[in-house]
């Protein structure tokens, strides 16, 4: 390798390791970062192995005045983070060897394009790529590969792990590979929820997505970690649907995906705004989750018409937010990810409503001022909702009318909605006090109208509001003579 010492330089090794007065042990660079490396990136973490991991950590982190932290990146290994205390993007993940020696430890790892590693020398120069399971050429084959059967069983989160390598990297998984994962799929619920998640979300965070969660499906592992999804599948819907839920659902997610990951091709201008809204919080994974569990409630709800033989799903909205919160908070979801899932699924059909031409605008600015930015989200999964709606009884008219009104929606928001939404009312109930009103409920009533009238620009100062209050005032008076 002619970049050994670039390469040493960019992954700072140099600087933590040159001048040391008790001398480098026999310690590897390993793992997700020989891969990075060979497949010509930076790697995200540096994870290296040696004998006596915990001492050396300890006297690596004193010489540096780093802090030394404990952690658990595999079950039963203990891993001992340096983290630079002026800068703590800058650490090292430290570890024990297993087994014998370094291959054995390679040997242990999850697939062939992790199993790998590089000397340090002492002269802090890398040395030769020891890769005992062809872990290079799978990655020049594109490949996600268990090193042995063990692999799947000894932590089975590498089932997921295996979806994610794929998804993030574009790699196939080898046919023996996803025959095992299949085969051990139970073995996920012995998994904790929080480890899950985190694999999950990140899969979902890949422009591809949609594909990865039916492979998953495919494989048994997706109704592993949502049991809920099971009546999903073949619960037959009506004539606006050419699917059962479960396929149906499927679709959702791609459109969704296809929206949010092409924001310029339907948002225009607001494509930027956009994008940064679905950037925070894990709000993109986290509306493609909620994009396929929206119907989650549809089995339980469903009816059919026994003088018209006609399907309905009276409620599912609110039954499937029921649902979907309850399984976010068994996986161990935070509140805020948990509330924002709930809304979105007891959200979806409310804005079929707003969308009608029968809706006032007062009402549609009310759900706006709920909602605030969670309604951009909303507004993309009722998009890629109605898209997916394909039955005989769906016109194609109604797509396009609803696909138009919900981006304008959207563009609205930005342009002029928000910024409306966050100033204060022009009126508060103070100032109808000052004005002869006792305070009770109509005082409330008032308020909302007057706020109605500012929100859609029917007043637009605050001596306009006063004016319109005091006119409702008039009005109540009026009626009690």
């Amino acid at each position: 390798m002619h970049t050994r010492l670039n390469i040493m330089e960019v992954l700072s090794l140099k600087n933590w390791f040159q001048g040391l007065s008790f001398g480098l042990p026999e310690i590897y660079l390993v793992g997700g970062s020989v891969r990075d490396l060979l497949m010509g990136g930076a790697p995200k973490d540096l994870d290296l192995i040696c004998r006596g991991a915990a001492g050396f950590a300890r006297r690596l982190s004193e010489v540096h005045g780093a802090t030394l932290v404990v952690m658990e990146k595999k079950p039963h290994q203990p891993c001992f983070r340096v983290v630079d205390r002026l800068d703590p993007s800058r650490y090292l993940d430290i570890s024990e060897i297993r087994g014998f020696n370094v291959v054995d430890d390679l040997r242990l790892r999850d697939f062939t394009i992790n199993a790998m590693a590089i000397r340090i020398e002492k002269d802090c120069r890398l040395g030769e790529v020891i890769d005992p399971c062809q872990g290079r050429q799978d990655i020049q084959k594109g490949m996600i590969r268990m090193v042995d059967a063990n692999s799947l069983t000894d932590d089975p989160l590498r089932l997921l792990r295996a979806v994610r390598f794929s998804a993030c990297f574009g790699f196939g998984i080898e046919e023996s590979t996803a025959g095992e994962m299949k085969l051990r799929a139970p073995r996920l619920g012995e998994v904790s929820a929080e480890r899950i998640m985190t694999e999950l979300l990140l899969i979902l965070e890949t422009s591809g997505s949609a594909g990865f969660v039916e492979l998953m499906d495919g494989l048994g592992i997706l109704e592993i970690i949502f049991p809920e999804i099971i009546p999903m599948k073949g619960c037959i819907q009506n004539g606006y649907h050419h699917k059962d839920v479960w396929t149906h659902s499927l679709m959702v997610l791609e459109n969704t995906e296809r929206i949010a990951h092409n924001l310029h091709d339907y948002f225009g201008d607001a494509a930027r705004d956009v994008g940064k809204l679905l950037s925070g919080f894990h709000r993109l994974p986290l509306l493609k989750l909620a994009a396929l569990l929206h119907d989650m409630g549809k089995p339980s709800t469903r009816n059919v018409d026994a003088a018209t033989g006609k399907v309905r799903f009276y409620g599912h909205a609110g039954e499937g937010a029921k649902m979907v919160g309850a399984a976010a908070r068994r996986l161990r979801m935070s509140t805020d990810s948990v509330e924002f899932l709930v809304l979105l699924v007891s959200e979806h059909l409310k804005i079929l409503d707003l969308a009608s031409n029968k809706t006032r605008p007062a009402t549609v600015v009310r759900w706006f001022r709920k909602m605030m930015d969670a309604s951009i989200p909303a507004l993309i999964l009722s998009m890629a909702d109605v898209m997916s709606i394909l039955g005989p009884d769906a016109s194609e008219e109604y797509r396009q009318n609803h696909m138009r009104w919900a981006t304008e929606a959207i563009r609205g928001y930005f342009l002029e909605t928000r910024a409306q939404l966050v100033t204060g009312p022009f009126v508060t109930g103070n100032d109808l006090i000052a004005m002869g009103m006792k305070p009770g409920t109509e005082i409330g009533r008032i308020l909302g109208i007057v706020r109605d009238a500012q929100d859609t620009f029917k007043v637009s100062s605050r001596e306009e509001a006063i004016e319109l209050a005091r006119t409702l005032i008039n009005g109540i008076s009026s009626q009690s003579l």
